[in-house]
């Protein structure tokens, strides 16, 4: 799709960074604005129709497509919580950027998070109520008898929902046993239970399924693509009016409208710091002009973290796990093998301790909100992520094991990205200082303690024979102490992959996301959370480029 674009050619718009975002945002921009000349920059190559990448069945994309060089790792520095490991975090560099590689758990952000998201920028149209037209534009639901009210049936996203496999209702009655519901109304707001795990994938036939990333989904006919074009930094004028961008070639591409900025939580405050744009303190440190001073920019960054324990089955005959033998379905191929996302709320009375002892005022925390989804739980139908040497009798897709695991949904940890150098080419330095605060340790031990209970209520545990733990680390049972699963989290815990908030709105950016000293310069992606979500983010990314392209064209 790439089409030649001059030196200093004069462009409405250039959109830098063609990932999930990027690519709405230009996409719409073009309907909107037809007669306009929109380009749209990506670092990586043009790889929409790569076969690996489309296939959505295929586990753990990142891994052969770090080879190919379509994935670049954003590892972060030693985490101090985690036994000073670094972590790694994969991210797409292609066009489509990580809607090309994600795992697609498909989810609205609840109400709760969606309306504290409007009052940190400052800006109604962030609520709940309001972005409801978004979530329902982007998708074609899964069910096409579903509540018009609430779902969409003509947009570029299909979804489909998690399979039925053989333990679905002992998973499903021993939940229910410890207070968590099935929630069928999850996607009007209130994420708290149990929900049937829903994905952004199509499927094809009855056991395939292909990836839906932005660039293969929205149009681009129309708007001029340039991939394998890094950009090195946006040029301002002397008004600060960002005017456009220098690649790293030393081509300069100019926009008499606007420039947006959608490169990623890491890369995009990357960027503005080599443009002069951030704390005056770093820029400093590596001989960088400060042109505005903005001390937000690369700050406040979070992500969600995990910790995963494998249990055995009693009887690997029984066809409970993958490959499911003797009770596979044509839809156990359609990706993950797993029924449901779990939502748990912990209750004011646990939390308030935590973040007293973390210096936090309690009074009207928004951690400690009613509706609030502080951690998820899903169970895999197989053994995930376990590394020979630690697990010598667990092999995957054996059919004899499963894997429960706890994510960290709302940590109120904050780390930052800052500069290796002033080099363009260098990496970020990344480190979000995961579970640097007593209370996000506290709810990241708890729910493992829930998973660990799950496994431990029948019907579920009549049919488990107990954890298999890594080697040098004790079974966790309900009766294990903090420090053991404190221990094992240490050891083990890692991110989803889901780094946001280095570019927040209402503080880098104001409530349109203009960043704030500089005109005609917007950012658009994950970085713009101000908060964390409760929910896998890219239902929330897609409607945030649907809202800020509407905002660019003066539609709102």
């Amino acid at each position: 799709m790439d089409r030649a674009i001059e030196v200093n050619d004069d462009l409405v718009g250039v959109w830098t960074g063609g990932g999930t975002a990027g690519v709405v945002i230009a996409s719409r921009l073009h309907q909107y604005l037809p007669n306009a000349r929109i380009a749209l920059l990506e670092a990586g190559p043009y790889e929409v129709d790569h076969p690996k990448v489309n296939d959505a069945s295929i586990a753990n994309i990142w891994v052969p497509l770090m080879s190919e060089g379509l994935v670049v790792n954003y590892s972060t520095t030693p985490q101090e919580h985690l036994n000073n490991r670094a972590i790694p975090n994969p991210a797409g560099r292609l066009l489509s950027g990580s809607s090309a590689i994600n795992i697609g758990n498909w989810m609205r952000v609840s109400t709760t998070d969606c309306d504290l998201f409007a009052r940190r920028a400052g800006n109604n149209k962030f609520t709940f109520a309001n972005m409801l037209k978004y979530f329902k534009r982007i998708e074609t639901h899964y069910d096409s008898a579903a509540d018009v009210d609430f779902h969409g049936f003509e947009g570029p996203i299909h979804t489909i929902r998690g399979r039925k496999y053989p333990l679905r209702n002992a998973v499903q009655e021993s939940a229910k046993q410890l207070g968590h519901e099935y929630n069928t109304n999850g996607t009007k707001g209130d994420l708290i239970g149990l929900a049937d795990f829903v994905q952004c994938f199509k499927a094809t036939s009855a056991s395939t399924i292909a990836r839906q990333h932005s660039a293969r989904v929205y149009n681009l006919s129309g708007v001029d693509v340039l991939c394998n074009s890094p950009v090195s930094r946006i040029l301002l004028d002397a008004s600060s009016r960002a005017t456009g961008v220098e690649l790293l070639s030393g081509k300069t591409i100019l926009a008499s409208k606007e420039v947006i900025i959608s490169c990623g939580t890491q890369k995009t405050p990357q960027l503005l710091m080599l443009s002069g744009i951030g704390p005056a303190t770093e820029l400093a440190k590596h001989s960088i002009p400060l042109l505005v001073d903005s001390p937000g920019v690369g700050q406040n960054l979070f992500d969600h973290s995990a910790t995963m324990q494998t249990y055995k089955l009693k009887d690997a005959s029984l066809g409970y796990a993958k490959p499911f033998n003797g009770t596979n379905r044509p839809e156990y191929s359609h990706d993950l093998p797993t029924d449901f996302s779990l939502f748990g709320h912990l209750p004011a009375s646990e939390l308030a301790p935590y973040l007293v002892s973390d210096g936090f005022s309690i009074e009207q925390h928004d951690l400690l909100g009613e509706k609030k989804c502080h951690y998820m739980a899903l169970t895999f139908y197989d053994a995930v992520v376990v590394h020979p040497q630690l697990y010598p009798t667990v092999k995957g897709n054996d059919g004899a094991h499963i894997t429960l695991a706890a994510i960290h949904m709302l940590p109120i940890s904050r780390g930052s990205v800052t500069l290796e150098s002033a080099d363009p080419t260098a990496n970020p330095v990344c480190n979000p200082r995961f579970l640097s605060t007593a209370t996000d340790r506290f709810i990241l031990r708890r729910a493992v303690r829930e998973n660990i209970a799950l496994a431990s209520t029948p019907p579920f545990a009549d049919v488990l024979d107990g954890e298999v733990p890594p080697l040098g680390f004790e079974v966790l049972t309900p009766a294990s102490s903090d420090a053991a699963i404190d221990a094992r989290i240490r050891a083990f815990t890692g991110t989803v992959s889901h780094p946001m908030g280095t570019c927040a709105i209402g503080t880098v950016l104001d409530g349109e996301f203009r960043v704030k000293g500089v005109q005609g310069l917007r950012v658009c992606d994950a970085s713009v959370f101000p908060e964390p979500v409760a929910a896998m983010p890219s239902c929330m990314i897609y409607a945030l480029g649907e809202v800020c392209a509407e905002m660019v064209a003066g539609i709102v």
